[in-house]
């Protein structure tokens, strides 16, 4: 993920959890709200409740991986939070990829087929 396409400044990631829609999964949350750019921006945030340093990097790494295998899918315009929940080192990564796809599905980030 591109450093310039990552949400990072706090106030940022609180408006989206604040005044933007979630949509959960057991191992993941996805907030979303719209932006004024031609881009989306993301963060990732894994808390302490994942486990320590190594797996909260784990998940956070494994996340990112996810999500990037849908940057060419993905409608631009949006700033992005996901939430890694404790179940998340439980998971595999395909049902993981196709979790963050049934998120993006529900929040309509997902392009349309015929555009």
């Amino acid at each position: 993920m591109k450093q310039s396409s990552r949400l990072t400044r706090s106030e940022d990631i609180n408006r989206v959890r604040e005044q933007g829609k979630s949509f959960v999964h057991t191992a993941i949350v996805l907030g979303r709200l719209p932006n004024q750019l031609n881009e989306n921006r993301i963060a990732v945030i894994a808390g302490r409740s994942v486990g320590g340093a190594v797996q909260r990097n784990l998940a956070k790494r494994r996340i990112r991986s996810a999500i990037q295998s849908f940057q060419g899918e993905l409608k631009q315009g949006f700033d992005m939070v996901v939430i890694a929940r404790k179940s998340i080192l439980a998971v595999d990564y395909p049902a993981l990829v196709d979790a963050m796809r049934k998120l993006f599905q529900q929040a309509e980030l997902m392009k349309d087929k015929f555009n």
